[in-house]
């Protein structure tokens, strides 16, 4: 029988603690429906990656919409600059949710809500 590694036996006590909070959960609120961890990841998924789908169409539209209409005179970069705020929020928030990557798109997304409603007000 293999040895596990103290890293290993913690991740283990983890993954049984977690259970066992998911079936106290389970017990003390019987109406409500038991959905399996599986479905929750592949719920997850969808969400995490085709909303980032729909940003990045949404981001492509923009630069095609600023590249055809460069030339007028009306605001043209407000489009661009909110599809960017969507995109760094969903990185942000959905994407990476652990460690330093986390706190720098966190706070790339600050402060590019900061520079879209300056920009905006500036108007």
């Amino acid at each position: 029988m293999k040895q596990l590694t103290d890293t290993e036996k913690q991740e283990f006590e983890a993954k049984i603690k977690d259970e066992r909070e998911r079936q106290r959960t389970l017990r003390m609120n019987p109406n409500r429906p038991a959905v399996s961890t599986e479905v929750e990841f592949t719920f997850h998924l969808l969400w995490g990656y085709g909303f980032l789908a729909l940003i990045l169409s949404l981001l492509a539209w923009a630069v095609s919409h600023l590249l055809k209409f460069r030339n007028f005179s009306y605001d043209q970069y407000g489009g661009l600059m909110i599809a960017l705020m969507l995109l760094f929020n969903h990185i942000a928030y959905y994407l990476t949710t652990k460690g330093w990557k986390s706190v720098v798109m966190k706070t790339v997304a600050w402060v590019w809500i900061v520079l879209v409603f300056a920009y905006l007000f500036s108007l």
